[in-house]
């Protein structure tokens, strides 16, 4: 009888388990559905490992590629928090120091015109405190990074006779003072990583972040093992959905700019502020070893002190001392975004009172990749296009698809599996 019992419950237990999956794979699918989503992805994580992983919609709409757990998606501003690991991996090796003035690294005088005596830091690069910000040529640098044989060196956008250079690219802030979200900080920041590395950006990160961790994840996209699992990314202007980025049509894109280029002179040709493209899953692998402390099995990256030192309080908004970028913005360490679970401003699961992470959006994409230490909570969100476009509300300073996936989660997550892991170490 006891016996029969058992059976019984473990048969009830396994029903829950799969009906609490489907729930949330359902309530993805009407959150898509309302908001027009081309392709979706969505990973629940704990600290030992995935609970729960789903792909919906297409990758490639004019190809009809359905959107595939191993799909790979260019994640924008996450990227950020890639670069930031690389360059903390250098400081833990002592290459690199956080408090030096980035001009003595570069080889050439970086520094805001308003300010010139206050020197910029790698510290404030990561932090978005530097006073650098993208100005009325960071565009036209880009494109010229993109297409231009040679590649413009860096300094060409940073010193006063550079052909892109603007007094716009700074602020009127000193150095250190005031929080302004800025790509151009990160493109710095990968310049520096390759002028201590010696190795081109795109290698570096492969050698040192994806290959350790066995991921089908980089900065080149040529380096991608299946160029149709690449997602197209769109946009829908006047109802039409047209691609903005990645619709290379399962051929390998061809770049006529890269024999030439000399390591530290422009690693903006690779993207460190949004260009890594990685799939949700992998993607969660390194969000997870970040939430053991720099640690994922037998693999390191980085020491409990790197990671506790880049989860630290770096910048905090007091109402004066910076742009919190309609409230999501309001606490940052060494490139995490901290979020604080403000009502109203930054908040993204509602039960978790602090997490850590990043957001990412650019050419209709959306990203997001977050986890609680306390909770052992993790997920990462991503899409292709929204058909609705990207709408906000007085909730939260997320974008309101993002806040419903985040509700989703909560909801029908399965969250409390998580509270009983010791870690995957």
């Amino acid at each position: 009888m006891k016996k029969i019992l058992l059976l019984l419950f473990l048969s009830f237990l396994i029903f829950h388990i799969k009906t609490m999956a489907q729930d949330l794979e359902s309530h993805f699918k009407t959150v898509a559905e309302k908001h027009e989503m081309m392709g979706g992805s969505l990973v629940v994580f704990c600290e030992d490992g995935i609970i729960e992983s789903i792909a919906i919609g297409k990758a490639d709409y004019a190809r009809n590629i359905d959107m595939t757990e191993d799909a790979k998606y260019r994640i924008a501003s996450i990227s950020k928090t890639i670069t930031a690991i690389a360059i903390m991996q250098l400081v833990e090796q002592n290459q690199l120091d956080l408090d030096a003035n980035i001009s003595s690294i570069l080889g050439y005088t970086v520094q805001n015109p308003s300010h010139p005596k206050d020197p910029i830091t790698v510290r404030m690069l990561l932090t978005h405190t530097s006073s650098v910000v993208d100005g009325a040529t960071y565009s036209d640098f880009l494109r010229a990074t993109g297409s231009d044989r040679p590649i413009p060196n860096l300094k060409e956008i940073l010193t006063v006779n550079g052909k892109f250079y603007s007094e716009s690219q700074f602020i009127d802030k000193a150095p250190g003072s005031y929080f302004a979200y800025s790509n151009l900080n990160y493109v710095i920041l990968g310049t520096i990583v390759e002028k201590i590395s010696n190795l081109r950006f795109d290698i570096y990160c492969k050698k040192n972040i994806s290959e350790p961790l066995e991921i089908d994840a980089s900065f080149n996209v040529n380096d991608l093992s299946d160029i149709d699992q690449l997602a197209v990314i769109y946009r829908k202007p006047n109802g039409k959905w047209t691609p903005q980025v990645d619709n290379h049509q399962g051929t390998q894109p061809i770049y006529d700019n890269l024999a030439d280029y000399v390591p530290g002179t422009n690693g903006a040709r690779f993207g460190p502020q949004g260009s890594f493209r990685c799939s949700a899953k992998d993607l969660a692998k390194i969000f997870m070893l970040l939430m053991n402390r720099g640690s994922l099995g037998n693999v390191k990256l980085l020491s409990q002190a790197t990671c506790e030192k880049m989860f630290s309080s770096q910048w905090a908004y007091n109402e004066t001392n910076g742009n919190d970028y309609h409230g999501l913005f309001r606490s940052w360490g060494l490139g995490i975004h901290r979020v604080t679970s403000t009502a109203g401003k930054d908040i993204a699961l509602s039960d978790s009172k602090f997490m850590l992470g990043h957001a990412g959006e650019a050419y209709g994409l959306v990203s997001n990749a977050y986890f609680d230490l306390e909770r052992k909570v993790g997920f990462i969100f991503m899409n292709n296009g929204v058909g609705k476009g990207y709408q906000t509300n007085n909730s939260s300073g997320f974008y309101t698809v993002e806040q419903e996936v985040f509700e989703a989660i909560e909801n029908f997550g399965e969250l409390e599996k998580c509270a009983e892991t010791t870690g995957s170490n």
